[in-house]
């Protein structure tokens, strides 16, 4: 009864860490991976991609909606689990005899229907269980696959997790499975803090932006503080905070939530600013990245990091160009992603919460950066 989500928002409270509205059995976070621990793409979230194009609205062009949850996570080596138990009614291309073929056939798409006729689909996965029949019954937990980039993904490697549930109308609709995602998350993780400074922004060059952690949560507990480090050097105080961008860019800007115990945890929040006249030529570059595994890692283990760097633009030279890794810990190096994901591996020798720093400058001279939190130890 404490949680309630706004459309295109995605907003959320705290609330016991207990199963809710499906009765003793909780949903089940569906991605075997840190909270957070790569990008996303939130229910209802603005994005004016279209065709791979990343631009302002133009007349008479329409504006894309994102629809589902994006989990961004690395490809192949991800699971991808059952978030409920239920029947499989598609996979693949095959669908059950009494489920409508409502969209294209992939191979990558897992779709399962739940007691109560809710339906949650799994796309883009690099691997479907092989053992998964049409009309299996699954139960909560159960593998599903590996987390890919296949289908229609945009190049970028994630879960597309999709939730309906019966309407009014008698026909399924789309349900914003964030609120679900984190009952779910701190049901496995109770007492957690979660910063929280998504979904992406999107504007023009000389627009305000609002960047808005309020939908972090202290499961048991009260934040206490919120400090935003900005790039451009400059630290800002509260829980929302506007500020406006002079140049294009893909900017990283990091919050820092403390609560009531003095426990810290920071989040991103990805700022896509474009050219205010729409010229092609200032289309900023996107970047997407990654790093398995994402828990209980220990001193001297070797982690993967993977980045694709999106090089948008009218001009093919516009690729040339490498991403610049900083790791946190003084370590640098370097990569060179075009059309495909570049992996670097890096180990830590202490413990601690590690921000990873990756940047890439397009030929035109415009800079996308992205940034990862790595706890060790």
């Amino acid at each position: 009864k404490d949680l309630y989500a706004l459309s295109g928002d995605a907003r959320i409270r705290c609330w016991p860490a207990t199963g809710f509205l499906f009765g003793p059995q909780p949903i089940v976070y569906p991605v075997r991976q840190r909270w957070f621990a790569s990008m996303t793409q939130l229910g209802n979230e603005k994005t004016y991609v279209d065709a791979g194009e990343l631009s302002l609205p133009q007349p008479g062009k329409p504006i894309y909606y994102h629809y589902g949850t994006d989990i961004g996570g690395y490809d192949k080596a991800v699971p991808i689990v059952a978030a409920r138990p239920g029947r499989v009614v598609r996979l693949g291309k095959l669908w059950a005899a009494d489920e409508p073929e409502d969209e294209y056939p992939r191979d990558d798409v897992v779709r399962v229907r739940d007691d109560q006729d809710w339906r949650y689909r799994y796309s883009h996965l690099d691997m479907i269980n092989p053992r998964l029949r049409i009309d299996d019954r699954i139960e909560a937990g159960d593998f599903i696959g590996f987390l890919g980039q296949k289908g229609a993904s945009g190049g970028w490697s994630h879960l597309h997790f999709g939730m309906k549930a019966p309407q009014p109308d008698g026909r399924p609709g789309q349900v914003n499975a964030y609120p679900f995602f984190a009952e779910a998350y701190l049901h496995g993780n109770p007492g957690s803090l979660l910063a929280c400074a998504r979904p992406h922004r999107v504007a023009a060059v000389g627009e305000t932006v609002r960047l808005d952690a309020s939908n972090s949560i202290c499961d048991g507990g009260t934040i206490r503080s919120y400090e935003w480090t900005l790039q451009n050097g400059t630290t800002r105080q509260g829980e929302v905070i506007e500020t406006t961008y002079e140049r294009e860019s893909m900017y990283s800007e990091m919050v820092t939530v403390t609560d009531d115990q003095g426990r810290t945890d920071v989040d991103f929040c990805v700022v896509q600013i474009l050219p205010a006249d729409a010229d092609p030529a200032r289309t900023p570059p996107t970047m997407h990245v990654t790093y398995y595994p994402t828990t209980d890692l220990r001193p001297g283990q070797p982690i993967a990091f993977k980045a694709r760097a999106f090089i948008r633009g009218p001009f093919a030279e516009n690729k040339a160009g490498i991403e610049e890794w900083d790791f946190g810990d003084g370590t640098v190096a370097t990569s060179c992603s075009d059309d495909c994901f570049d992996e670097r591996w890096h180990a830590y020798a202490e413990p601690g919460r590690y921000i990873v720093t990756v940047r890439r400058t397009a030929k035109n001279g415009i800079t996308a950066t992205a940034q990862l939190k790595v706890i060790v130890g």
